[in-house]
């Protein structure tokens, strides 16, 4: 069982959504992942390439983490605009609700529309295949981001 857990992290490690799910899931910690590693490679349970990739897991999910971080902290100073109006985060995915028309984040409404099946505004009938995307929104708020890694980084270089 754990060969086959070993080699499903593997065929996975080298991809930055993997990466990026490991460091926001919650559950990773550099100490087990390295442990893992480790163990995986006494027992022998990949051979060449896969255990090169699996090896190298530990250290990308550290670098995405970092990068996590410091994009959190850029969204500190969003304008209202970019926050979901529920939850008060930066969104990732807005999208707009039709039966009230305003603007909240695909993850926010999606888990709203597990417990209740009406628009959290205006009590209206909803379902998440009505959502829209708010692609202008969305635009926006992608040149912002870009705009405060660029600050950001020149700051860094300085």
């Amino acid at each position: 069982m754990l060969a086959d857990l070993c080699d499903i992290f593997s065929s996975y490690a080298g991809l930055l959504v993997f990466q990026e799910h490991c460091a926001k899931s919650g559950y990773y910690t550099k100490y087990l992942m390295s442990k893992a590693v480790k163990t995986c490679s006494k027992l022998n349970l990949l051979s060449g390439n896969e255990m090169d990739v699996f090896e190298e897991l530990p250290s990308k999910v550290e670098k995405v983490s970092l990068t996590i971080e410091n994009d959190e902290a850029l969204t500190i100073d969003a304008p209202n605009e970019f926050l979901d109006p529920l939850m008060w985060t930066f969104m990732k995915d807005p999208v707009r609700l039709p039966t009230s028309g305003n603007i909240i984040d695909r993850s926010t409404i999606t888990q709203h529309l597990l417990n209740d099946p009406n628009d959290p505004f205006n009590r209206k009938a909803l379902s998440i295949d009505m959502v829209e995307p708010a692609t202008e929104l969305k635009e926006r708020m992608t040149i912002w981001l870009d705009q405060k890694r660029e600050e950001r980084d020149c700051k860094m270089e300085e």
